[in-house]
């Protein structure tokens, strides 16, 4: 994985220094990453940081705070977790591409690069975090949970310190939405690559992910209602598609039969808790624009307004998972469903939407894929 980053790195034509660093949260007494890290074949230096039981976010913090301290100029955050892009070309890899964008951006913010995921582990996004994020990020994430990333080294203080205090960055929870959220309110500039294709052992671990999971949304649901606070300090409303691709947009692609029935299980019930609250049961996007408008109160509960939005997007989910079976998956009239809902929203908060792009391209970045099983 090091020698995978620098690589990447280099083939950008860098002519500045390049360190690797290892922040390592295995057990003190666990020499195994240390050593294979000693043993990386690496052209510049390296440097070990050991943070024993540290989660994803902890050392993610060391790392920009021992940036910040050498004065790097650019900043590469990789997820050693699920290594992705590894068998391409180094100056073809996302991580390569992530750096040059944000060497072309006009204020040298950040650059994620996602994570590519079949589209039943991307429901969250699909229905909730895309739309409801993109009016203050400008534009619309593939993967709001992305945890590989570039910075400008002007975008470190402002990652370490949000100026602005709303809502905590959420590192304890182990994605790169809050970093986005505090580089964009900063004033710099942010996009995306598209998506990285995990290593097949990596991939068939997120597989055995619950796409329904209660623990990924209380993570990233109070970052991204937390957003609404601050999009009217975007300086100019920048257009945003309702829609991107996601891997395996493909007719006929279910997810396993018992993954399908246990989705179904758990959004009846969450269906039932909502149709027994009376003004709760309204028609999507609805619960989405009012929770919207609920976060942005001066007092806002936010965890309050977050367990509302969970159910009443699962009770949104039943019966749009039920409709998709019946046409063969995520296909064109599913997807249309999801650009109505989310054009309707953005249109609601003041957000103007952009023709929509073709099924192969990304926004942030409008450029063509060659995902494998994008349609």
């Amino acid at each position: 994985m090091a020698e995978h980053i620098e690589q990447a790195v280099l083939a950008t034509g860098l002519s500045r220094p390049v360190c690797t660093v290892l922040v390592d949260t295995s057990a003190a007494t666990d020499q195994r990453t240390r050593v294979a890290f000693q043993n990386a074949r690496l052209w510049g230096s390296r440097v070990e940081l050991t943070l024993p039981g540290a989660g994803w976010g902890a050392a993610v913090a060391r790392g920009l705070r021992h940036a910040a301290q050498v004065g790097a100029e650019e900043v590469v955050l990789a997820d050693p977790i699920v290594p992705a892009d590894l068998e391409a070309p180094a100056a073809e890899s996302r991580l390569a591409s992530a750096l040059r964008r944000l060497r072309e951006q006009k204020r040298p913010g950040a650059v994620c690069s996602p994570l590519a995921a079949p589209w039943w582990h991307r429901l969250l996004a699909i229905h909730v975090l895309r739309p409801l994020c993109a009016p203050a990020l400008g534009f619309t994430l593939v993967d709001p949970q992305a945890r590989t990333l570039v910075l400008s080294g002007d975008a470190v203080p402002d990652v370490l310190s949000p100026s602005w205090g709303l809502m905590r960055m959420g590192w304890e929870h182990g994605h790169g939405l809050g970093l986005l959220a505090a580089v964009r309110e900063a004033g710099l500039d942010v996009g995306q690559t598209l998506p990285r294709i995990p290593h097949p052992e990596a991939f068939a671990r997120l597989m055995n992910r619950d796409p329904v999971d209660r623990g990924e949304a209380s993570a990233l649901l109070p970052t991204a209602l937390r957003l609404a606070s601050v999009a009217a300090s975007v300086r100019e409303p920048v257009p945003v598609v309702p829609w991107v691709a996601d891997l395996g947009l493909v007719k006929g692609q279910l997810p396993p039969p018992e993954v399908f029935t246990a989705m179904l299980t758990q959004c009846s019930r969450a269906a039932q808790v909502v149709a027994s609250r009376p003004g709760e049961a309204a028609s999507w996007p609805e619960p989405l624009l009012n929770s919207w408008h609920a976060a942005r109160a001066l007092q806002a509960d936010i965890p309050a307004i977050s367990e509302r939005l969970w159910l009443a997007y699962l009770a949104r989910l039943g019966p749009w998972l039920r409709f998709g079976a019946s046409a063969g998956g995520y296909t064109m009239p599913a997807r249309h469903s999801v650009v109505a809902a989310a054009r309707q929203f953005l249109l609601a908060t003041g957000t103007p939407v952009m023709a929509e792009q073709p099924a192969d391209s990304v926004s942030g970045d409008s450029v063509a894929s060659s995902l494998p099983g994008a349609g």
